[in-house]
């Protein structure tokens, strides 16, 4: 898979500043983060057992 520059103001990388790219994705993805996360049907704990875990899976540095 060929490399996205960031874009935004300079810093550390985050996957936010990849995603500026398109700023429709950026706030839909930013949307559906923040409802998974201020729902109450999965315990936060397990929800970021989950976030770790997929972050572990895909060899993910954050």
């Amino acid at each position: 898979m060929p490399h996205v520059p960031p874009t935004g103001p300079e810093g550390p990388m985050t996957s936010q500043r990849v995603r500026a790219h398109c700023p429709e994705l950026l706030e839909g993805l930013n949307s559906f983060y923040e409802r998974i996360w201020r729902s109450t049907r999965v315990d936060a704990g397990i929800k970021e057992l989950i976030r770790l875990r997929c972050a572990t899976v895909n060899d993910c540095s954050y």
